[in-house]
C-alpha cells in the first residue's frame, strides 16, 4: 500500500546578509588569489601563453564553490556572457542569489534531462551530490510518498481486522447454549512493516542536499526537515549502503529497485565528498546552452527577415526545432554531421540549419556550417535555407552577419550568409527552467 501523493509546496528561504559571494566567468581570466581561496583544482582552470611569454589563467567551469575555511564565502562562477562581472558585483545580495540559483537549476534540469538518454551530461557535473540520483529519489517521493512496504500475516486472538475465511478453516468450533457455531481463537489479519532504512535513508538524501544547497537550488518544501540529518546514517554511510544492497534482494517493484539503486549512488557521492569543499561544478556547460536555446527557439523564434533573427516577445510555438543527425559514407569511412538546431517548413520549403556555440568570442569562419548548408540543402523541395551560429549575450539580442559567401563562388541565384545571432543569455535560461 503506498502513501497517497504529497503536495509539492516551495519554501521561503531567508538570506543570510552576512554571506559574501566572489565572482568569475567560465572562459573569463581569474585571479590567482581565487584560486588559492577556494583551493581550485586543475580541472577548474586552464592556463594560456601569450606569444610574448605572458600567462593567462581562465575559468573553466560553471557553477558555485564553499570556502573550506569560512562558509559564508562563496565562489560563484558565471556562464559566457551572462553578466558583467562588475555589474553582478553591484548587486544586491538577495538579487546576487537569484542569479546563482538560476544558473544551478540550468545545471540540476540538463542533468535530469539525460538520465535516459546515451548521453549522460551527469558525467561533466561534480560536487557533492548526485543530482541524477537525488533527482529520482525526489521524483519517487513526489509520486508515492516515503516509502512505506509492509508484509501481511496472521495471527490467532481477538480484535480487529478478522479473517473469515482463515477463522473457519483454522479455529475450533463450539457450539453454545442457543445452537450457534462458535469459533475460537480468531484468526486475524496483520501486517508488520519490512524496513525502515529506505525511508531513513530517503529523507537523509532530501534533507542532507537542502541542508548543502538550499540557498543555491530552491529546493521544495517536503515537510520532513524536523527529522534532520540521521549521524547514524552520517557517520556510517558504507554500512548503510550495504544494507541497502542485502535489502535489495527483498524488493520486487521496479521503481523501489530503481529508489534503492538511486539512494545508493547518492550515498556513495556523499561519501566520497565528505572531505572536499562543498561544490556544484559543470564542466560541460555549453551542452546546457544547447538545451536551452532549442527551447527558447521553439517558443519564441518568429522568422528570418531582413537579416535579422525574429523573436516574439510572448510564447507562439510555432516552430519545432531539434538536433539532426545523418551519417555519410565518406571514402569509405562513416561520417555523421549533427546540426543542432534543424527545422523544415513544409508550408514554404524553407529549411532552418542552427548551432548553438557557446564561445566567448567568434573570430573563424565556420565552416562546419558550411558543410551542413550543402549537405542539407542539396535535398529535393527546398526553396531557402537560412543558416545561423547562436552565442550568448549580456545585452539585448541582436543578429550580425558572419559570412556571405561571393556571388562569384555560387550557381547563379545562389546566396549563401550565415549569421551570428547573439541571444541574451539571462532570457534563455530563464526559460529553460
Amino acid at each position: 500500500m503506498k502513501p497517497k501523493k504529497k503536495n509539492k509546496d516551495f519554501k521561503v528561504i531567508l538570506v543570510d546578509i552576512s554571506l559574501d559571494i566572489d565572482v568569475i566567468q567560465d572562459g573569463a581570466e581569474i585571479p590567482e588569489s581565487l584560486i588559492q581561496k577556494y583551493n581550485l583544482d586543475n580541472k577548474d582552470f586552464k592556463i594560456v601563453y601569450l606569444g610574448d611569454g605572458r600567462k593567462i589563467i581562465r575559468a573553466n567551469f560553471v557553477g558555485i564553490i564553499k570556502s573550506k575555511l569560512n562558509d559564508k564565502e562563496i565562489l560563484f562562477s558565471m556562464p559566457k556572457h551572462y553578466m558583467e562581472i562588475k555589474k553582478f558585483e553591484e548587486l544586491s545580495i538577495r538579487r546576487k542569489l537569484d542569479h546563482v540559483k538560476l544558473v544551478i537549476k540550468t545545471i540540476n534540469k540538463s542533468v535530469a534531462g539525460t538520465r535516459f538518454t546515451q548521453y549522460e551530461h551527469s558525467k561533466y557535473v561534480e560536487g557533492n551530490i548526485s543530482f541524477n540520483a537525488y533527482n529520482a529519489i525526489v521524483e519517487y517521493y513526489q509520486k508515492y510518498g516515503l516509502f512505506h512496504d509492509e508484509e501481511s500475516y496472521t495471527k490467532k486472538g481477538y480484535g480487529n481486522h478478522i479473517s473469515w475465511k482463515k477463522t473457519i478453516s483454522r479455529s475450533t468450533k463450539m457450539i453454545n447454549r442457543d445452537k450457534k457455531i462458535i469459533f475460537t481463537p480468531f484468526v486475524l489479519r496483520k501486517k508488520k512493516q519490512l524496513s525502515n532504512l529506505v525511508t531513513e535513508c530517503m529523507i537523509f538524501a532530501i534533507n542532507y542536499t537542502d541542508n548543502l544547497f538550499g540557498y543555491f537550488l530552491d529546493l521544495p518544501s517536503y515537510n520532513l526537515q524536523s527529522y534532520g540529518i540521521n549521524p547514524q546514517i552520517l557517520h556510517n554511510i558504507t554500512g548503510t549502503i550495504n544494507s541497502l544492497i542485502q535489502f535489495q534482494a527483498f524488493v520486487f517493484k521496479d521503481d523501489e529497485k530503481q529508489l534503492i539503486d538511486n539512494l545508493i549512488i547518492f550515498l556513495r557521492r556523499v561519501n566520497n565528498s565528505l572531505k572536499q569543499t562543498i561544490s556544484i561544478k559543470d564542466y560541460d556547460y555549453e551542452y546546457v546552452w544547447e538545451k536551452a536555446v532549442e527551447k527558447y527557439l521553439n517558443v519564441y523564434f518568429l522568422k528570418v527577415e531582413n537579416n535579422i533573427l525574429e523573436y516574439s516577445k510572448k510564447p507562439i510555438n510555432k516552430f519545432r526545432f531539434k538536433k539532426r543527425s545523418e551519417q555519410y559514407d565518406l571514402y569509405h569511412s562513416n561520417w555523421r554531421v549533427e546540426p543542432d538546431h534543424y527545422f523544415f517548413d513544409k508550408n514554404d520549403k524553407s529549411l532552418y540549419i542552427f548551432d548553438s556555440k557557446y564561445y566567448v568570442d567568434v573570430k573563424n569562419i565556420n565552416y562546419k556550417q558550411l558543410v551542413y548548408h550543402f549537405l542539407f540543402g542539396n535535398k529535393k523541395g527546398v526553396n531557402k535555407i537560412y543558416d545561423a551560429l547562436i552565442v550568448p549575450h549580456e545585452g539585448e539580442s541582436v543578429t550580425d552577419i558572419h559570412v556571405d559567401v561571393m556571388p562569384d563562388f555560387l550557381r547563379e541565384g545562389e546566396k549563401i550568409i550565415i549569421y551570428i545571432n547573439k541571444l541574451n543569455t539571462n532570457s534563455v535560461l530563464k526559460n529553460y527552467i
